[in-house]
């Protein structure tokens, strides 16, 4: 948008009495800030005032204004149809009445909106255009284009005020270039959380959201059952511990769950609707999934839920010991959201779609005793937590004091080592102690075959879960060690390791480098 809109009106002007200057006035009808006249009436209280809607008002225009002056990628000029189209994703094509569209359209034939559209929306910079009836008179039902829309509820002050922080915090935590680009990405796909019908946004083609549906929706409603987002499980992982059937023990009111690595969020979600009042401290190190995922929780949770979630944008664990903090690059992948790493080959970046991050690392007391409430009890230790974090785990826990360590009651996720190129892994002795640690919980000595290196290790008791009938004949868990919970994992473990180098790295030389790439990939 210039700097005077057409016919000399100017767009950035003057207000109407009581408004500061420089607020955008000239919207256009769409937007219903077409002119000076009706900012005068809201600010002065003159045709409308008194409708029980000034807070949301005064509201959405200091906003509007504000996100003007930051940008998202430039708001059009709402009067100019062209430019009201020009905003529609870069695959959309032709005039609104017209019937000619590029490739990227919804099912029902209607536009497909952006998450780009949704700030735009909640600041009320844009009224979504209707299809003038008398073009579509006359045609089939399959060929008429339906309006577009979402249906994150953009009526409620509560949800507008939301998303409108998120992008206040969204510009002082992420450069533009990577807000702009990640709402492009980003539209609204309708999905099923184990009955929950949620409408979830992410980047289109996006395997990472789909692998995690399928995980989460395992064996629901006669589903097969996934271990890993392209693994289904076979009958020796039947007594995993499921996020949708954990021990009651561990889950609701004055209970911490701790998601490391939460991505887009779906995680979190299906405990904020499974287990009403645990507190979830949902942590993500790519700034583009932070986002996503905050407004998957603003568009789907009720507000009551979405006081119980904690979401926050950093890495977890430093790189030493005595650091408090340090820094780490790292790669987010829109057709893969669930695998931001610092290991990636370089052969695979995409140059046209993907980021590379520089990436802060915390401790994770630094990070709870952020994200916790105060209505939490001081010193609350984590009931579950998952560690879906692509190798973060090498720096989180050994990282972590034994007190804390052993208070935790149960860790879900999985260990990397055979998957990161020798060339960025972590030092055996790391890799040691972190597996130590985790092998000593039911799931990873289950499914890891790092814990293999520990036969002997006691493993803790698999407990009862909410829905299962699992050791319910049994007064008392029998404690077992790794070598009778992996069973078969383990043969071949000795070749398997030799492959992986899991004895051989001296150090963290390239554990710590700076660079998300393996260069040299083996």
């Amino acid at each position: 948008m210039g700097d005077e809109a057409e016919g000399g009106d100017t767009a950035f002007g003057a207000g109407g009495p009581g408004w500061d200057d420089g607020v955008p006035n000239n919207f256009g009808g769409n937007s219903g800030m077409n002119n000076n006249n009706n900012m005068d009436r809201w600010s002065e209280g003159g045709e409308g005032h008194g409708d029980g809607n000034e807070r949301l008002d005064d509201f959405v225009n200091r906003r509007r204004r504000r996100l003007m002056d930051e940008g998202i990628g430039g708001l059009p000029d709402f009067d100019d149809p062209h430019e009201t189209m020009d905003m529609m994703d870069d695959g959309v094509q032709g005039e609104w009445n017209g019937n000619t569209y590029g490739s990227d359209l919804s099912d029902q034939y209607g536009v497909k909106l952006t998450a780009r559209h949704l700030f735009c929306l909640a600041a009320d910079a844009l009224v979504l255009p209707k299809a003038d009836a008398a073009s579509t008179a006359g045609t089939s039902s399959a060929s008429k284009i339906n309006n577009p829309s979402i249906h994150c509820d953009m009526s409620t002050f509560e949800i507008r005020e939301s998303l409108l922080n998120l992008w206040s915090s969204a510009r002082s935590q992420m450069p533009v270039e990577v807000i702009t680009k990640t709402l492009r990405l980003v539209t609204e796909q309708k999905e099923s959380l184990r009955g929950n019908e949620v409408y979830i946004w992410h980047p289109k083609d996006d395997e990472g959201t789909k692998g995690m549906l399928r995980v989460l929706n395992s064996g629901f409603e006669g589903r097969e059952v996934y271990n890993f987002d392209t693994e289904p499980a076979d009958q020796s992982h039947d007594d995993l511990y499921r996020f949708w059937d954990l021990p009651p023990k561990f889950v609701g009111p004055n209970k911490l769950f701790v998601d490391v690595g939460s991505a887009l969020g779906l995680t979190s979600m299906l405990m904020a609707y499974t287990y009403p009042g645990t507190t979830i401290v949902s942590i993500e190190p790519a700034s583009p999934s932070w986002l996503i995922q905050n407004i998957n929780y603003r568009c789907n949770l009720s507000h009551e839920k979405l006081q119980y979630v904690h979401p926050i944008l950093a890495g977890v664990g430093t790189k030493h010991h005595d650091d408090s903090d340090s820094m780490m690059k790292m790669t987010w992948k829109p057709s893969l959201t669930t695998a931001t790493r610092s290991w990636s080959p370089e052969k695979e970046f995409d140059f046209a779609k993907d980021i590379e991050l520089t990436v802060h690392l915390r401790t994770l007391r630094a990070i709870l005793a952020e994200a916790t409430p105060d209505d939490l009890p001081l010193g609350t230790p984590i009931s579950v937590l998952n560690l879906d974090c692509e190798g973060c785990e090498y720096n989180l826990i050994p990282s972590m004091h034994d007190t804390t360590f052993n208070s935790i009651g149960i860790i879900m996720g999985r260990t990397n080592w055979g998957y990161i190129p020798k060339i960025k892994k972590p030092s055996s002795d790391r890799a040691k102690t972190t597996h130590q640690r985790v092998c000593a919980h039911y799931n990873f000595a289950k499914r890891c075959k790092e814990c293999c290196d520990f036969p002997d290790l006691a493993v803790k008791p698999r407990l009862k879960s909410g829905n299962s009938d699992f050791d319910e004949a049994n007064s008392e868990p029998v404690q077992k060690t790794v070598a009778e919970v992996a069973g078969s994992l383990c043969d071949g473990f000795d070749e398997w390791a030799r492959d992986s180098k899991l004895h051989d790295i001296p150090d963290d030389y390239g554990w710590n480098e700076m660079s998300a790439f393996a260069a040299f990939a083996d």
